[in-house]
């Protein structure tokens, strides 16, 4: 079962970089609309109790996190490829984008939008930094977090005037769909590029590459399909145990180190090694299913 079906909502970041390499791929995928707050009973069904999105589902496999996403697309659809190519720096920008540059343009897209969001959403969002939002504090932060972002623009303005076409040079990498899906958000809050005329140029080349061929599917018709499907069976080795302390047959809580308050993965542990873990959940409407994470970003707790 090789169908791609993405859990996803059109206005997530997240999302567009999953989207986007869709399109540079030339794919063929399913597209579940998620609400965009809690509750989200469908997709919870599937990822035994996470709720961030997009989700990964073929199958009867789940994968969460854009950063394993990528890589399971890359490794079923090879070409066109997103190999590093020698002498850039695709993984230490995407590195860059995730601790440094994306919550610049979340300071700043919500700022500047932030009479137009509800108070439910901001709520919802709150709940999951474990912190309250306030909207007048968020106005404030937007004049910072714009000289943030045209300080970190001048710098990728230079990076991109020896006129590769992508930061990875030739062909983009993991760090482009990164970048892309960051700024792409920027301009979402109506930041201004047109200072940045090689940074301009490349966002014109990423979203070119479209969204592949989207075919609307219904959220009952995905829980079906993982109904009527088996997981694949998982590779051999990994390790028995995991410097937290947990081991493999134990049930354990898997929650995201950044905004993970409220949504974690439970079930029976099945493998787990430096980049990744399985999670088995029994569904009472789809059955089986092996919930996939990154083991970097995420704490894994006995479930008791």
């Amino acid at each position: 079962m090789t169908d791609l079906v993405l859990h996803h909502y059109n206005e997530s970041p997240y999302a567009e970089k999953i989207r986007t390499l869709m399109g540079y791929k030339g794919l063929s995928w399913h597209s579940v609309i998620v609400p965009r707050i809690a509750p989200k009973p469908d997709l919870t069904e599937l990822t035994g109790g996470y709720r961030k999105v997009p989700v990964l589902q073929i199958g009867a496999d789940i994968y969460c996190d854009t950063r394993l996403i990528l890589q399971v697309i890359d490794g079923l659809n090879p070409l066109p490829g997103l190999q590093t190519t020698p002498g850039t720096f695709s993984e230490v920008v995407e590195h860059w984008v995730d601790v440094n540059l994306f919550g610049r343009a979340v300071a700043y897209t919500f700022g500047r939008n932030v009479d137009r969001l509800p108070d439910v959403f901001l709520a919802d969002r709150a709940a999951l930094r474990g912190a309250p939002l306030d909207r007048e504090a968020l106005k404030q932060a937007v004049p910072l977090a714009e000289q943030e972002l045209v300080t970190h623009m001048q710098w990728l303005e230079h990076g991109l005037a020896g006129g590769q076409p992508f930061v990875n040079g030739g062909h983009p990498g993991s760090g482009d769909f990164n970048l892309y899906a960051t700024l792409w958000f920027a301009q979402q809050g109506r930041f201004d590029f047109s200072a940045f005329p090689c940074v301009s140029a490349w966002l014109a080349r990423m979203q070119a590459f479209g969204h592949g061929v989207r075919q609307e599917m219904t959220a009952e018709d995905a829980l079906a399909l993982a109904a009527n499907s088996q997981p694949q069976t998982l590779p051999e080795g990994g390790t028995s145990a995991d410097p937290s302390g947990v081991q493999v047959g134990q049930s354990v809580r898997v929650t995201p180190e950044q905004l993970g308050h409220g949504t974690s993965v439970m079930g029976e542990l099945l493998r787990i090694d430096p980049q990744q873990l399985t999670v088995r959940v029994q569904s009472p409407r789809c059955g089986t299913l092996h919930v996939h994470l990154p083991r970097v970003g995420y704490r894994v707790r006995p479930a008791a």
